[in-house]
């Protein structure tokens, strides 16, 4: 006897039925088994955690941003282990509402709960804060420490001893030669405004700015300078000098592009700056004018006497300032001088007799 059609439709229902329960099933599992995963993942870390300012971060989040760009982000400074699982177990645990913009101080070791649940809640009164700094392009350290001693915080002996004797945790500082007479921070505490406690240490200070530093740096910082046969640490040396020679942004990339050549060629740097913060290291004052006497100092730092880049940065230079080094300006100048006209400006030059002739009304300018 053959099967009549209605039979055959309600065996294919049945059939189908069944293998979508079962599919039911075995997504409920897998479900539940990663939530439980999830959930024991975050108990463990949250035995873990270790609180302090080497596992900090400042995490700024502005108005509007999508969610997916918030687990990349989160991703970027290492808050998250992977967005996308971040993403998911954010669904799963029905925690994808908007976030809320504000300034955070998260931890490399909260659990992606904690993360989720602090975005949530709005920025966290550490990150507000009670006390707002803002350190400056190019300060030097002994400068950051006259600051800092002036707002009443600590003295400079303490803070210029601390940048020396401190343990620091970050793997960008681990190639940073350390020869003596170089402080080893000098150039790594990123110029930036802060939020610190009422009551701040040396290291509450130190850490924030180190942490800045390195979500400021980029990968591509890292291939760019292999690309120029130099280190990390050359560009950052090369950018603080940038730094202490340019008042105008434009320039930037000239006062790069004279540094580049001139060690292409072989040629001293000839970076007055250097000589301000040779002379500044070692008698605790920064000229603003250099008499020609002062191109003399005995100093590892002084590029009027010494070939090559000196032995370390000679202040903590900006954004603007380390692209520059990395991206020296399409021109083939070999001097530069200030301009008789305008002291915050520079006149470049190709050749000895332009730039001397140029030399010449500066100093003139200058009654000298």
């Amino acid at each position: 006897m053959k099967p009549n059609k209605a039979s055959n439709i309600v065996t294919f229902v049945l059939g189908v039925g069944f293998n979508l329960a079962i599919l039911a099933v075995i997504v409920f599992a897998i479900l539940h088994f990663t939530q439980l995963g999830f959930d024991l993942g975050s108990d463990f870390a949250s035995s873990m955690l270790e609180v302090g300012p080497d596992h900090e971060v400042i995490f700024i989040l502005p108005e509007d941003t999508p969610r997916a760009d918030v687990a990349q982000k989160l991703y970027y400074y290492e808050l998250v282990a992977n967005p996308w699982l971040f993403r998911l177990e954010m669904f799963l645990k029905n925690s994808t509402r908007v976030y809320r913009a504000g300034t955070y101080v998260l931890n490399r070791q909260m659990t992606n709960t904690e993360v989720n649940a602090t975005l949530r809640r709005g920025q966290t009164p550490e990150a507000v804060g009670e006390l707002r700094i803002t350190v400056r392009e190019g300060w030097t350290i002994p400068q950051m420490a006259y600051y800092f001693e002036y707002r009443g915080f600590f003295s400079q002996e303490e803070f210029i001893e601390y940048t020396q004797t401190g343990d620091f945790n970050f793997r960008f500082l681990d190639n940073v030669p350390t020869p003596a007479g170089r402080n080893r921070l000098e150039g790594y505490l990123f110029p930036d405004t802060y939020f610190i406690p009422m009551d701040p240490t040396p290291r509450d200070i130190i850490i924030r700015m180190l942490i800045r530093f390195e979500a400021v740096m980029e990968s591509a910082w890292l291939n760019r300078a292999y690309e120029l046969g130099m280190t990390l640490d050359d560009i950052i040396i090369l950018a603080s000098m940038v730094e202490g020679e340019v008042a105008q942004a434009d320039e930037r990339p000239k006062v790069s592009q004279v540094i580049h050549r001139r060690l292409r060629e072989g040629m001293r740097l000839q970076i007055d700056a250097t000589v301000r913060y040779a002379i500044g290291y070692s008698q605790g004052r920064f000229p603003t004018r250099l008499l020609t006497a002062d191109l003399d100092i005995v100093s590892p730092y002084n590029t009027h006497i010494h070939n090559g880049l000196p032995i370390g940065p000679i202040g903590n230079p900006g954004r603007a300032s380390i692209e520059a080094a990395l991206f020296p300006s399409n021109t083939n100048y070999l001097f530069f001088v200030v301009d008789y006209a305008d002291h915050s400006r520079h006149v470049f030059n190709t050749n000895y007799p332009d730039h001397n002739a140029a030399a010449q009304r500066y100093w003139a300018s200058l009654g000298q």
